[in-house]
């Protein structure tokens, strides 16, 4: 018996030993094919993180210039709203000396119309002739 068991163990190793080499050889194709995959991701993701990169800087020069043109805006609205304050400033001062121009005027007139009345002789009612 113990030369059917050596038998039997040479078999099965045989065996054992056939199974696995094209097992050993399928894993080493499997472990080339990931690591040529992973060269080509690597590279990928390479080119992905600079254009990442180069849309951030072109992001961040776009915010800049965006800034100082709100800037531009920013300060010529106050300009505008200054320039509105001065002219609604200008208008009541103008409509102010307008109104008391001509209450003065209007006094100064009706001043003289008293006067004028005053001094203008009074009319006697005719006699019928």
């Amino acid at each position: 018996m113990p030369i059917t068991l050596t038998v039997t163990l040479i078999l099965v190793l045989a065996v054992l030993t056939v199974g696995l080499v094209p097992l050993l050889f399928q894993l080493r194709k499997t472990a080339q094919g990931l690591d040529a995959f992973l060269l080509s991701t690597k590279r990928d993701l390479s080119q992905i993180a600079e254009d990442v990169h180069a849309s951030r800087l072109r992001m961040d020069h776009l915010a800049v210039s965006l800034q100082a043109s709100l800037d531009e805006v920013s300060a010529f609205a106050e300009m505008m709203g200054e320039v509105g304050r001065t002219l609604k400033e200008f208008h009541t001062r103008f409509h102010s000396t307008i109104d008391s121009a001509s209450r003065n005027l209007g006094g100064v007139i009706g001043g003289i119309s008293a006067v004028l009345a005053f001094f203008k002789p009074k009319q006697t009612p005719h006699e019928p002739e």
